[in-house]
Formats: C-alpha cells, structure tokens, sequence
C-alpha cells in the first residue's frame, strides 16, 4: 500500500491513519467495509480516497463511478462541499487532468440527475428512489433511467445509524443483498451497538469489520479524540431536569455555542428570544429544514466559516436542529442540547470540542418542564381532556419517548464523554430497541419483495412503504392570482418541507377563515394533455385549485397563496405575510420550460451515434461492470456486441411507414426540398413549427419502441440460441421502456425494403442470422419481461445506457457523429 499511502499523502498533504490505510487496502482487493469509528476521526477520508486513488490508476477491478449517500441533505451538501473544494486545488486538478469529477443531488441541488458525474453525492432518498424506480427528482416517464447507476459503482453509506430502521435501513440492506458482486460497499457509522454490527457482518456478503480497537495507534495519533492541554477531559457533560431557555444559553455562553433543538418550532422561540436578549457583539445565526434552499446554503457557508476548523474567534450562537447533527465538520465551545435517543445525542456531541487542543461543556436538558411533569405525575387522574396529557407527552418527538428517557436516565451517570463512555451509552440504551429491529429487518426480507414490486410498476407511492414516512409536504409560497390555470415548470421554485398533520392543520384554520374570493388559497401541478411529444423532452404542467380533502391524499408539491405564511431570519412562520415574499427561483432555473429543438438526423446516422457514445462516455468505465455481470450469468458474455445490437435496433420502430410518412412530410414542407432519407428526428423548432407539425400530423405518430423490442428479442434469439433467452429477454424489454416505462405493446407495423436496407447497412461491421421484420400485427409483450432479479439488474443497466445514450445523441448529433 505504500503508492496509495504516497498518493494519499500527495493530494491532502498529511499522512493516512492505519485504520484508513486497512479500508482502502479491503476495499481495493475486493472486500466491502463496515466501517465503526468516532466523530471526528477520518470516516469521509477513508472512504473517499480508495475510490479516488482507483480512478487515479483507472483501475479494471474496481468501480469507477461512486455514489456517495447521506441522510439528511445538510450533511450531503457539507461534505460534497469538502470534497469539491478538494478537488479544485491545482495538485487535485494535477492529477486528474482538472475534469470535472463530482456532483451532487439532493432535493435542493439537482446538479446530476442522471447519476452521470464520477462522485455523486446524495440524500439516501434520492438514491433509493432511483434504485427503486422511481426517483424522486424526475418524471415517471423516466422512472427506469437511474436505477442501473448502481451497478457495477463504489456505494458508500455514511452515517448509516440515522436511517429509518424499517424503511430506508431495511431496503439499503435488502439493496445491497440483492446487488451482491455487482458493486462495492463502504457503511460507515458511529453509533451502532455491537449486536447491530454482529448482525450486519452475519447478512452482508464479503464484510470486513474495522474500527479503533483494533488500531491502538490511531487512538493516539488522532488528535481530536484527546483531552486539551491541561484539562483531563475533552467534553463535560451537565444534566438539567428543565427545559432549555434563552437565559441559560446566554449566562454560560463562551465565545461559540451551539444550541440543538428537537423541533423547529422549538428552534425557532429560542432564536427570537436571543435575538430579543442578546448583546450587540453577539451574532445569532438560525437553521432548520424551514428555510429556503439558497438561504440555507448561505448559512450553512456561515456555520463553516464561524465554526470550522480555521474559524476566527467571533462571539456567535448557532440555533439549529437535528438537521447539523452529523457529517458538518464544525465545533464549539459550549453545546445545549434537547434530549433525544442517545446515538443523535452521541452525534450532536461531536460538535463540541471536535478539533485538537479543544475543550467543551454539554448542557443536556428535558422537553417537559418540572411545572409540566407535576401536571402529569399528580393531575393526571382527574383530568378530562386526554388531548392535554398527549399533547404533553408528543413533546418527545420526532424521537422515541422511551429512548429519550432512557438516554436521559443514563447521561446522568455520566459527567464526561470519550470513546469507552461513548461506546457503553450506545450498548446499554439501544441493544434491547436495536434487537427488535434486527429482527423486523430479517422478518420483513429485507424489503426485497417490495423492491421487486417496485421496479415492475415505478410509482412513487411506493415511497412511504421503502424509504421513509411521508409525514412531511413540500410547499411553495405563489402569487396565486397571478399563476392560476398558468402553465408552470413545478420543479423550479425552491420548496420547504413542513410536517404533514402540522401543515393540514394549518390548512384548515385558513379555509375556515377564508373570504369567499379566496377559492384559491392552494394549488397543486397537473400535467397537461399537450405533454406528449416523441420522448422526454416535452412535460407541460398547469396550476389547479387544491381543496382541503384532496390535500389529505396529496403527495406532490402543494403551492400556498404567499398572503398565509411570512419568511423571516427565523424561516417559515404561520403569520400574515405583509411584504409579498414568494419562493424564489431555483439557480439555473429561470426560464418557465425548455424549449424544443430538434436537428435532423437520419435512422442511420442516429443508430450510429448511440454506440460512439457509448463508447467514448461508457465504455472505459464499465470493465468492472462487465466482469461482474459475467459473474452473475455464470459466463462470458459479448457485451458489447449485445450493446451494439440494441443501439442499431432501437429505434427499429421508426421505419413503420405509418412514422416515416408524417416526419418526411414535415422535413420536406419545412425545407422546401423534397426528403428521400429515413428519418430519425427532423429539424423542428416549437417557438416556429408548432402549426407546420399539426398540419403534418407528427404528434399523431404511433409509437416505435414495441416492435424494436420484438425485433431485437427475435435477432437474439437466434443469434445466441434459445440457452440465452434471458439475456434477449432482458435486452427487447430496454429498448420497449426506452421512452417511457408504461409502454407494453408493439403496434401495427409495416416497412419497405428501401427502409430495410439501412438497417443492413448498419449491420456491414456487425453480421447477424436472422431476419429483419417488414409486417407485423399489434401485440402486448409480455414475454420480455424479465424473470428473476439476474435479469432485473441486467436490465436496468441496459436501459440506462441505452436512454442516456439516446438522449445525448439527440441533443448533440454532431459530437458522436
């Protein structure tokens, strides 16, 4: 390992610890990783730097493209952050020839949503919704494009212990159960008990285990795990019975605190009371998940630069809630933080005294008052309104009361933190909790039935049954009147995510109270019927009046007359909005739609720039893919040969003379030259071309993917035999959903023998046995569609060459030409 060790060393100019060094040299050599180290101690480094080493060397036997997954979008765009600040230093651009390496895809920041970037960034929602066919940052058309990014990729879960235990946890694991070979595996984590471990190592395949027991040096090295100079510790911890309080914060304040609330409501109340108590030199800085994107990216830039390692000495409070807990590299001197269960309470910890030659104080406080326990301990027989004591009680959330509880009791044997403290907290309070989730994991298959079923229909309801509750509704502030019945593009505006039950209940105060003209107080996105044009370029959305009973079943972006809800420094409040604030525009996004474009290309030119695509963006990077598919057919397959075959037959579909005629029409009326070509696409513009397409009837084409499905089953079949039906199988069903994942039949299909010439000719460098289709009659495909989760994979890996290759061949012609 000493070039890795020298490479390490090169880019971030310090030395790898060795448990670091024992990732890279498990992950490189084939192993996955479970990865048990404190906050703090080098988690992201020894995840990362493998893989950039890898791409580095351009390595054959590992992934070349690595999907990076968090839990909360604060953490993704933190250390997405870190790494491209990395990547942007002239020794980084040195070494990797300054392309462009990472992205990052968050519900704010859809820089990639493809997955096409090298390092991809990402909340563990994105990432599961794609897996799953259905991601959440495109169309159902679309449903099937990203689901193949993680084959044959370098999979990284950071801060694992923080996804839900019977959603987003479950369906990881059942993910990376049913992936096996496919991919390599980093799960990083912190806070897991030992049993919970034992259990991964038991149903994860090809598993190492490292953390610090066995790394005594790294206990030493790493800095930030030792007491300050003078001091015999590195975090005091102090227990409250009372809740917390802008007094408190402010009476022990020492140059920089962080306050952690449970609840962004919570959150709120104490920064405007610090706001209102504060001395002037003191800066108080708010952030929750009630702030608009752009504005949480400004403060997240602030807490780096009053909180990180190289901050000045500025006298500042940071308000937050959960949403900082973990994966920002900041630190302050004194922490006050809600009691929660004791792996977040862990978490926020380790932003208190983080860096070398660091000191901090803890003030853990309850969510009940001592007024409000007495409430409850002696008044709670004889009182009538049982909505009081569970109103009371909810305060715990969003966490387990119990867990809370329990952390609470156990803390209060503790007056100081370090790695031993830490480690026993975890196994005394989660083991019992943690044992009845391994066993609901493994009970439930780990989700795999409901992956299965998600792949088959790619629907996002399936969202709150694999990934997590939906108990949340992303909203967007509108000038109603000035939108209605408007079309719109619903992805543009940046949106805030308000709990579900808090928000209808908001919701029905405004609809009791409204004025009669108010008919329009909310609004959702429909999509309109002039949507459809050829592929994916073209979806219209129109706004629609939202009644309060469709609100209750609604899961899509709810747009609010801007009049109901205000926008201040303490983000979102339900107050009366006086200055006319309306969610802004995402960056990037001002235009309301893309307009249409389209150069003309012929059948063959098209085919042949799908494969010089392919092989100028794909090929290099899929060797490790390729091995890997071998593995799981349990043979050597020509795959590019495969590949070729389904480019050139594609779009066989479009040589219907009921597809040709109305686009050759087109072309001809558009140029005023008569064309005797076989088309693919024409030169259509929609801002001049819109009244020349009806007349010529283009949008009336009938669909083309169906009989290119059956052509390449048919050519497969008998090229390879009937032993590899599953691999034509797999193959015809790509290019059937290559425009659109509902599609299920072929139509009626004729073609001439000038139009079957040019297939030929695409085939001169590429012989096939078989015959090409000239009639066919309508048919439902349901034979294609594939039949275990080996032919799943190697779909969806196909159909996601296929539709991005597609895409860029169309929009740049001229490059792959």
């Amino acid at each position: 390992m000493k070039d890795y060790i020298s490479f390490y060393k090169e880019l971030l100019g310090f030395e790898p610890y060795d448990f670091q060094v024992k990732v890279a040299e498990l992950l490189l050599q084939g192993k996955n990783v479970i990865l048990s180290v404190p906050t703090g101690a080098g988690k992201t480094w020894a995840s990362v730097m493998p893989f950039l080493y890898a791409w580095s060397q351009q390595m054959t036997d590992f992934p070349l493209q690595m999907i990076y997954s968090l839990p909360l979008r604060t953490l993704t765009n933190s250390i997405y952050t870190d790494i491209h600040s990395l990547l942007e230093k002239d020794r980084a651009r040195k070494i990797f020839n300054s392309v462009n390496l990472a992205s990052v895809q968050t519900g704010e920041y859809s820089e990639d949503p493809y997955f096409e970037k090298a390092m991809v960034f990402s909340t563990i929602d994105q990432t599961l919704s794609s897996f799953l066919s259905f991601p959440l940052s495109l169309s159902k058309r679309q449903a099937n494009i990203n689901a193949g990014a993680v084959i044959g990729s370098y999979l990284v879960f950071d801060e694992f212990h923080l996804l839900d235990s019977r959603l987003s946890m479950t369906t990881t694991l059942g993910m990376i159960r049913m992936l096996k070979n496919l991919c390599r595996v980093c799960i990083m984590t912190a806070t897991l008990t030992d049993e919970y471990i034992q259990f991964l190592m038991q149903q994860l395949n090809d598993f190492e285990l490292v953390s610090l027991e066995n790394y005594p040096r790294d206990k030493f090295k790493i800095k930030s795990l030792r007491p300050a100079i003078g001091k015999e510790v590195k975090k005091s911890v102090f227990i409250s019975e009372d809740t917390i309080g802008a007094d408190k914060i402010l009476s022990k304040h020492q140059n920089k605190s962080i306050v952690i609330c449970n609840r962004v409501e919570t959150a709120q109340k104490i920064f405007l009371e610090l706001q209102a108590q504060k001395s002037e030199q003191t800066k108080i800085i708010c952030i929750h998940s009630r702030f608009f994107d752009s504005d949480r990216k400004h403060r997240e830039q602030q807490i780096k630069e009053y909180f990180g390692k190289h901050s000045n000495k500025e006298n500042v409070i940071l308000v937050a809630t959960q949403v900082i807990e973990a994966g920002m590299d900041i630190s302050c001197d004194v922490m006050h933080t809600e009691i929660s269960p004791v792996n977040s309470f862990l978490q926020r910890a380790g932003r208190c005294a983080r860096f070398e030659n660091e000191y901090g104080k803890i003030f853990v406080y309850d969510v009940i008052s001592s007024e409000e326990k007495g409430k409850i301990t002696f008044e709670g027989i004889e009182l009538q309104n049982q909505n009081e004591i569970r109103k009371l009680n909810n305060r715990y959330l969003p966490y387990d009361e119990d867990l809370c509880k329990k952390s609470f009791l156990c803390l209060q044997k503790c007056s100081y933190l370090n790695e031993e403290v830490a480690g026993n907290l975890v196994n005394e309070v989660l083991t019992k909790d943690e044992s009845g989730k391994v066993a609901n994991i493994a009970a439930n298959g780990f989700n795999r039935p409901l992956i299965e079923e998600s792949w088959r229909v790619c629907d996002k309801k399936y969202y709150k049954n694999t990934i997590r509750d939906i108990q949340s509704i992303e909203i967007v502030l509108i000038d109603v009147e000035g939108l209605r019945n408007l079309q719109i593009v619903p992805w543009k505006y940046e949106t805030i995510s308000v709990y579900r039950w808090s928000f209808i209940g908001w919701a029905k105060k405004w609809m009791q109270n409204k004025k009669d003209d108010d008919d329009w107080i909310l609004a959702k996105a429909e999509q309109g019927n002039d949507s459809s044009f050829d592929s994916d370029w073209n979806e219209c959305y129109y706004l629609r009046a939202l009644g309060f009973e469709d609100l209750k079943n609604h899961y899509d972006v709810v747009f609010i007359d801007n009049r109901y809800l205000d926008y201040n420094d303490a983000g979102l409040m339900v107050l009366n909005n006086e200055n006319g604030f309306v969610s802004p525009v995402k960056e990037g996004l001002t235009k309301e739609r893309i307009q249409i474009i389209f150069k003309k290309d012929t059948f063959y030119e098209h085919s042949k720039a799908l494969l010089n695509c392919f092989e100028k963006e794909f090929k290099p990077y899929l060797k490790f893919a390729f091995q890997e598919l071998d593995i799981l057919w349990k043979k050597q397959v020509d795959w590019e040969k495969l590949i070729r075959v389904m480019m050139y037959l594609h779009d066989y579909g479009k040589l219907n003379i009921n597809w040709q005629k109305p686009m050759v029409d087109f072309q001809s009326k558009k140029t005023g030259v008569v064309c005797r070509e076989v088309l693919a696409h024409t030169d259509y513009d929609e801002t001049t071309d819109a009244e020349l397409a009806v007349a010529c009837k283009i949008r009336s084409k009938p669909p083309h993917a169906g009989i290119g499905a059956q052509q390449i089953y048919d050519i497969l079949v008998t090229e390879w035999g009937e032993a590899d039906k599953g691999l034509a199988r797999v193959t015809a069903y790509a290019v059937l959903k290559h425009h659109s994942v509902e599609s299920e039949s072929s139509v009626d299909f004729i073609t001439s023998e000038y139009c079957i010439r040019e297939v030929e000719r695409l085939f001169e460098d590429c012989p096939l046995q078989g015959e090409f289709v000239r009639k066919k009659r309508r048919e439902i495909l349901n034979e294609i569609i594939p039949e275990n989760v080996k032919e799943w994979f190697t779909y969806l890996f196909l159909v996601r060459l296929l539709r991005i290759c597609d895409q860029r061949a169309t929009e740049s012609m001229k490059k792959y030409i």
